[in-house]
């Protein structure tokens, strides 16, 4: 399968029970007794003085075969009765150790995925990825062995199958299950599947990469956890937001570096969204998880994308960005689409207002007041355009670039709900308010 590793077993070879063999002597009683009846009957029974001396002989002839004495023992090999196949519990994803017995001293089809145990639990039939795998996972040189408990969702046919991941000991160590993915994890797991058993760490042993989903009303969340010994104990190494909503795709990239493609959200309230690709990665101590948007789909995307580069110090990209979105005139208008009213001349005038405040923070004042009289003259009708007009005012009045804000601010806050609802585009993008334009 692509993206699982080349050391996962998942063949059906049956693996022939082990069971302990023991001796069964037989009566010391029964050999002395025959013996003492010959002793009585045959004429070679005697002695010289030199000791007793028996001889004893079967059939006719002058051949004679040695009787074993009576201290000699046959050994009889018994085989023990297998333990049957563990009945179904009433929490079955708290039995993991009911089952440890059985593998160790059960006709236990370990290599073929217990089959047998599928059946008699009534397991969902087919997984995603493959069931089982036998792995060093802590560097003994001897196998653990892993197993997918899943069973139907019990509901539509589009809800995802609960499901754990269980960790058993190797054969030395009968098997002892030690740890499970819902235990890793923290959470009640569905949908979860083996994506990959390659070494991520660099250390020679094998990470078990596995993503589950956590569904909500409209959407799913898939998880990532990676199993790993790593530190000397099994762990979950990934990061908290190794997660993508809606997932169109898993990959294993060069380098171990895994990547989940998707983040569109299946709800109307999310308003409109862009897809996003997380990348999770060894990055020498742990894993880190980077986070990349899509290419814009709306014109907001292009403001988003301004404002995170204004949020992070980087004002000459930032305002270079305003000035691109303030100019775009291709991609859609969210507020159009949806039937309200067209939020293209707000958002640019928006661009235009926050690109002057990117002057203002490179020291560039008379570059700012230009680009303020801008907003004001093109886009006079729109409440970010009225804004620039108490910013210049202020300026004019020898009030310098913090309190110009805090007159727009002023101004603003007088059309508060209408301000607030303007900027509502939905909870997949960021909030705005009166206080976040020029700060």
């Amino acid at each position: 399968m692509p993206g699982t590793s080349a050391n996962v077993r998942n063949v059906r070879a049956p693996q022939p029970p082990r069971f302990a063999r023991r001796r069964i002597r037989r009566p010391a009683f029964l050999a002395g007794g025959i013996l003492a009846a010959l002793c009585v009957l045959l004429v070679a029974c005697g002695g010289d003085g030199d000791g007793i001396r028996i001889s004893a002989t079967t059939g006719t002839g002058s051949a004679a075969t040695a009787t074993p004495s009576a201290t000699d023992s046959v050994p009889i090999e018994v085989t023990p009765t297998p333990l049957p196949v563990p009945d179904l519990p009433e929490n079955p994803f708290a039995s993991g150790r009911q089952v440890e017995a059985y593998l160790a001293d059960g006709e236990a089809d370990i290599e073929g995925c217990l089959p047998e145990l599928v059946d008699e639990w009534d397991m969902a039939p087919e997984v995603d990825g493959v069931r089982c795998a036998l792995l060093d996972l802590d560097g003994d040189r001897l196998d653990e062995f892993v197993f997918l408990v899943s069973f139907a969702s019990g509901a539509d046919d589009a809800s995802p199958y609960p499901a754990d991941l269980w960790f058993f000991e190797d054969e030395e160590a009968g098997y002892r299950f030690f740890n499970s993915a819902r235990a890793l994890a923290n959470a009640s797991t569905s949908a979860l599947r083996i994506r990959n058993t390659d070494d991520l760490t660099s250390d020679g042993l094998p990470e078990v990469v596995m993503t589950w989903d956590e569904c909500g009303a409209s959407t799913c969340i898939t998880h990532v956890t990676i199993a790993s010994h790593h530190n000397g104990t099994l762990e979950n190494l990934a990061p908290t937001d190794a997660s993508i909503e809606s997932i169109e795709e898993f990959a294993m990239d060069e380098g171990g570096v895994i990547r989940l493609e998707g983040g569109l959200v299946g709800s109307v309230g999310a308003g409109p969204q862009r897809p996003s690709t997380t990348y999770v990665r060894w990055a020498g101590a742990r894993f880190r998880t980077e986070v990349i948007e899509g290419a814009p789909t709306y014109l907001v995307h292009l403001i988003n994308d301004a404002d995170r580069l204004f949020n992070a110090g980087s004002f000459a990209e930032a305002q270079a960005a305003y000035l691109e979105a303030a100019t775009n005139t291709t991609l859609p208008d969210w507020k159009a689409e949806i039937g309200e009213a067209p939020g293209r001349p707000e958002l640019h005038a928006y661009a235009v207002f926050r690109a002057a405040i990117s002057e203002f923070k490179q020291s560039d004042l008379l570059g700012a007041g230009r680009l303020l009289e801008r907003a004001a003259t093109q886009y006079p009708e729109t409440m970010h355009g009225s804004a620039a007009v108490e910013y210049l005012i202020a300026l004019d009045g020898g009030a310098p670039p913090e309190e110009a804000c805090t007159a727009a601010e002023r101004f603003l806050d007088a059309f508060r709900t209408q301000y607030v609802e303007f900027w509502n585009y939905g909870y997949e993008n960021p909030e705005r308010t009166v206080f976040t334009l020029c700060r």
